[in-house]
């Protein structure tokens, strides 16, 4: 149900006032409560009045408010016990700097909210460095349904710390430390694991570890000799950059290392001692781990990627919101969505590449995607609270299943630019302000 704010000219600073219809509801109303909006909490007296609409929320207007409270908005209203909890209120951090924020950057998000009538509540736009810790507001945008089609949607204000933060973007340490202390688990995608603890907190369980390339840190030329003794060849992948420039392809020929990579090409060391200086200078400046290097199935001079969207929904629970598959360059060593390609919707790609029928693409589909929540629900007890993900696969000639890599920020424009797909687009960016409304308390 709709609920909007109504001042009311009451003299004390306590007192909210709610319509008689709420008593049919309820056997019992408190007469002191506990009024919640975002994190902040004040105990308030109760009156039920016949003066205010049915689906009004009526506060004192002696009330100190630290923050604004838009009144126009729709909000929506949960009593447990002695609290009653008006909102959500969502902080979508989308911004590192507010310096970031211009009226071209907000529009850009506008899609986001376009599922709006059914989040209602208070949902702004804010920048990182605005998240103070010791302040009980965050500076930032929020969204008004009822601006007119030639207005701007955003509205600046100091808005209430909110119920649930959206992230966006990688911040600051200081920055997730101070919103953590605040709100806990209530930040998605909260902390923003390396390839290395990815395969740390996945590898122990048998059923994910089938499905993961083998994976160690490099130390030396010794531990990459190792590998190569294992697989024949392997890829060096920085742990913590994203940097794909970074990332070499190795194989051991006629006593000798040839590495690849996509922008110097390749170079070789006929000897052990002039790959243990080529290395060396890689880990001198960051830490590498090595990876079994998978085959992708071919099609004809095109290597074939996979990459599956998982998110939650209301129902706090995750699905798929699409699989998008690129035809890529054979001699390609890492699936980046972001370069030119051949793109397919993950069906068309399984009938196209390896002639599937519908009842093997679907079985095919429903084997990648019970992989992926599996990695996710292993994610959510590892290392943090995800809700939106992008996990990157590939099919070999035998038909494995290979997960590859989880992207926590991942291009939600994917959809748009590479199969022309709006509707899977809409979804990918509306479903997280639902999973945010069911983590705030509020029911769909």
């Amino acid at each position: 149900m709709k609920w909007y704010m109504k001042w009311m000219p009451e003299k004390k600073d306590n007192m909210i006032f709610l319509p008689e219809s709420i008593i049919e509801e309820r056997e019992v109303i408190p007469r002191r409560m506990i009024l919640q909006v975002g994190i902040w909490k004040q105990e308030v007296e109760v009156e039920i009045s016949n003066g205010i609409p049915e689906n009004a929320i009526g506060l004192s207007s002696a009330i100190k408010l630290p923050f604004e409270l838009p009144e126009h908005l729709p909000y929506e209203m949960e009593i447990k016990g002695r609290k009653l909890h008006l909102g959500p209120v969502i902080a979508f951090m989308a911004f590192r700097e507010d310096q970031d924020i211009t009226p071209e950057s907000l529009n850009a998000y506008k899609d986001y909210l376009s599922s709006y009538s059914d989040i209602r509540g208070l949902i702004y736009i804010c920048a990182a460095n605005k998240t103070y810790s010791s302040a009980q507001t965050i500076e930032g945008y929020y969204y008004d349904p009822a601006a007119k089609e030639d207005e701007t949607p955003w509205k600046y204000g100091f808005f209430p710390y909110p119920d649930v933060i959206y992230r966006k973007i990688d911040v600051k340490k200081p920055v997730y430390n101070r919103i953590i202390s605040k709100i806990g688990e209530n930040m998605f995608n909260s902390y923003l694991f390396n390839k290395w603890e990815l395969w740390q907190w996945l590898s122990p369980y048998p059923y994910l570890r089938e499905h993961l390339p083998y994976t160690q840190q490099l130390e030396n030329v010794q531990s990459l000799d190792h590998m190569l003794s294992l697989y024949g060849a392997v890829y060096l992948k920085p742990i913590e950059t994203r940097n794909e420039k970074r990332l070499f392809k190795v194989d051991q020929t006629c006593g000798g290392y040839c590495f690849v990579d996509e922008s110097a090409g390749e170079r070789c060391f006929p000897s052990q001692e002039e790959a243990a200086e080529f290395l060396n200078g890689l880990i001198t400046h960051e830490d590498y781990l090595i990876q079994q290097a998978v085959s992708a199935k071919r099609y004809g001079d095109h290597r074939l990627d996979f990459r599956v969207i998982l998110q939650k929904n209301s129902s706090k629970h995750w699905n798929c919101s699409g699989i998008i598959a690129r035809l890529g360059d054979i001699t390609g060593i890492t699936a980046n969505f972001d370069r030119s390609g051949i793109f397919l919707t993950g069906k068309e790609a399984l009938r196209k590449v390896f002639q599937m029928n519908e009842r093997e693409v679907f079985l095919k589909e429903q084997e990648m995607m019970d992989l992926c929540i599996s990695a996710c629900k292993t994610l959510d007890k590892c290392g943090g609270n995800y809700a939106d993900l992008a996990i990157d696969m590939i099919i070999d000639e035998s038909l494995k299943v290979w997960l590859m890599d989880i992207h926590q920020l991942h291009d939600h424009k994917l959809p748009l630019y590479s199969i022309q797909d709006r509707q899977m687009y809409l979804k990918v960016v509306t479903t997280p302000f639902e999973y945010a409304k069911s983590l705030a308390g509020f029911s769909s």
